[in-house]
């Protein structure tokens, strides 16, 4: 099992330390791999002790079994492209759309009803089509969204957000600093966040009031850019349409 597999089982355990680690770990995983308990401690300005304590809530013995498993996940990935990743990402999309499909949506629609306004902000190019595809497939609705370019668009609206405004943050990883401290900010100040990111343990969800996650993996393409399957957040919108459609339904009402 590999280090990323049990962060997310073991998700509900971590502190806001032991997600810190691990936002280190899985930035220079080939650099950790040789790094002593000490050097870790020192690049993540903690103490050995919470290095420790971290690996133990993932279910290892120690640092030492952190390390071999971090070794052994790299060796056993496989050079190229290899045919199960079409199986994979095609599981990916099969459990995006099952979540999107069941889980129960009716507190998020209930905001989004009574916003006063709607920012939709995504962290890269994909996420921010995503963004204006999310304003497209609810025009049909009385929703305002609107979207938000870029981040220097973002630090100009963000103190016009009002008490009333939500904003929905659309992230790969939810690691995004920029985002994240944008939404630190608004919490602060009391807003409502809703991000949509890939599922696993980062600081947007610690941030968020509701968070839709989407299942995705990086594709082992063989080449030297890295591709991760993102359509899932576009599936995500336009689910979200047909679960609103429901909400209204299940009331008794109609756009």
């Amino acid at each position: 099992m590999t280090l990323h597999e049990l962060i997310e089982q073991n998700y509900h355990k971590l502190s806001d330390n032991d997600l810190h680690i691990w936002q280190y770990i899985s930035a220079n995983e080939a650099a950790c791999q040789d790094m002593s308990i000490d050097d870790l401690a020192e690049a993540c300005h903690i103490s050995h002790t919470t290095i420790i304590r971290f690996a133990r809530k993932l279910g290892l013995k120690g640092f030492g079994e952190l390390k071999f498993i971090l070794r052994w996940q790299n060796q056993q990935a496989p050079a190229g492209f290899q045919p199960a990743e079409i199986e994979q990402v095609a599981q990916d999309y099969q459990q995006t759309l099952e979540y999107i499909r069941t889980v129960d949506l009716n507190d998020l629609f209930h905001v989004l009803e009574h916003a006063r306004t709607i920012y939709v902000f995504g962290s890269g190019s994909i996420q921010q089509l995503a963004a204006y595809d999310l304003r497209r497939v609810f025009f049909i609705t009385k929703w305002l969204m609107r979207t938000i370019d870029g981040s220097d668009e973002m630090l100009q609206v963000l103190p016009r957000i009002e008490e009333g405004d939500v904003i929905i943050f659309i992230s790969l990883s939810g690691n995004n600093e920029f985002i994240n401290q944008v939404a630190e900010q608004l919490k602060r100040m009391g807003r409502t966040v809703i991000s949509i990111c890939r599922i696993q343990s980062n600081r947007l969800i610690y941030f968020s009031d509701f968070n839709i996650p989407f299942f995705t993996h990086q594709v082992n393409t063989g080449l030297k850019s890295d591709y991760w399957s993102m359509r899932q957040i576009f599936l995500i919108n336009e689910f979200l349409l047909l679960r609103y459609l429901q909400y209204l339904n299940e009331q008794g009402r109609h756009l």
